[in-house]
């Protein structure tokens, strides 16, 4: 066997795969505003003892959603070379998330400042069931050694949709009267009360850088660690409040709130499995013998040597 033929034995082809993985993923700090064309003064506010008591254009507010660390998986199908890799995921993570106050002001940015001297309160509660983030993902992927091989560190980034669940929101203040004398309230405090719970959604683009190492355990199957940092665009939702004053003039009343910055880190053992071996997929092609030797030729007509490719030797036909 010549040299040629030597090195395409020895090869490791390019195959199909399907693959998945769990671990765990976490979140930075999510930017979340919004604002709402709330014309009322509120009876906690300075304002309130005014007369008349001013309109406003509205409210604004800012919060930070802190998720903690939680579970994700992925599963996945794609094609493997010698050091490339293309894949398409599927992948979900899901967060507990809680909110943090920054800022409340009016619509023109003006501090909404303490009553003082009243013995109307508030008792205020929000919080979030959980973030869940849902990604479709192309990706493509460098191996710095043949990604067949026993172990092989690589690098990637894929982009795609991300379809965000911003699950169990509540919100909702109540107005009271801490004196607990019964005093009589025009418009009764009740009245300003607000209450909103919701689930919100939104599809937005993605973007993910990978980095980790793959172990082959035999020519099919292999298994890794993969850490994955991803970057998803602005979320936008729209919140229907099921209480809020302002229906007495307006009863479609809404905010509109948006998530920004939103950055995933996530850490996952991976498996992956050749649908074919690696050398059954692209076995090379076989080239024919050089004739070395007049043993290993025929004669043809005119003294041409044929190269004999099987056991019924080709001769020269009888005239």
């Amino acid at each position: 066997m010549d040299a040629s033929a030597q090195s395409g034995a020895g090869e490791r082809h390019s195959g199909w795969y399907v693959g998945g993985g769990g671990g765990v993923a976490g979140a930075s700090a999510i930017d979340h505003t919004g604002f709402s064309q709330d014309p009322q003064c509120y009876p906690t506010s300075a304002c309130f003892d005014q007369d008349p008591r001013p309109e406003f254009r509205g409210y604004r507010w800012a919060r930070d959603l802190a998720a903690s660390v939680g579970a994700t998986f992925e599963l996945a199908a794609g094609h493997v070379g010698k050091r490339t890799r293309f894949e398409l995921s599927f992948g979900q993570r899901t967060n507990d998330v809680d909110q943090i106050l920054r800022s409340f002001t009016t619509l023109d940015g003006a501090d909404v400042a303490a009553r003082r001297g009243s013995t109307v309160a508030s008792n205020a509660t929000e919080d979030v069931d959980d973030l869940s983030v849902r990604t479709l993902a192309v990706t493509a992927y460098y191996h710095f050694r043949d990604a067949a091989s026993g172990f092989s560190p690589y690098v990637g980034a894929g982009a795609g949709p991300a379809f965000v669940d911003l699950r169990g929101f509540h919100y909702s203040e109540e107005f009271f009267d801490a004196a607990g004398n019964g005093a009589a309230h025009d418009p009764p405090l009740s009245s300003y009360n607000i209450r909103l719970d919701d689930d919100f959604s939104d599809t937005v683009p993605a973007g993910h850088v990978h980095a980790g190492a793959d172990f082959g355990l035999n020519d099919r199957s292999v298994l890794g660690i993969k850490l994955t940092y991803s970057m998803l665009g602005d979320f936008e939702y729209t919140g229907t409040y099921q209480q809020h004053g302002a229906h007495s003039f307006e009863p479609d009343f809404t905010h509109t709130a948006n998530l920004a910055g939103a950055r995933h880190w996530s850490v996952l053992f991976t498996f992956r499995y050749v649908l074919g071996r690696w050398g059954e997929l692209s076995s090379p092609t076989p080239r024919p013998r050089s004739c070395a030797s007049s043993t290993s030729c025929g004669r043809g007509r005119g003294g041409r040597a044929v190269t004999s490719r099987s056991r019924f030797a080709i001769t020269d036909s009888p005239r």
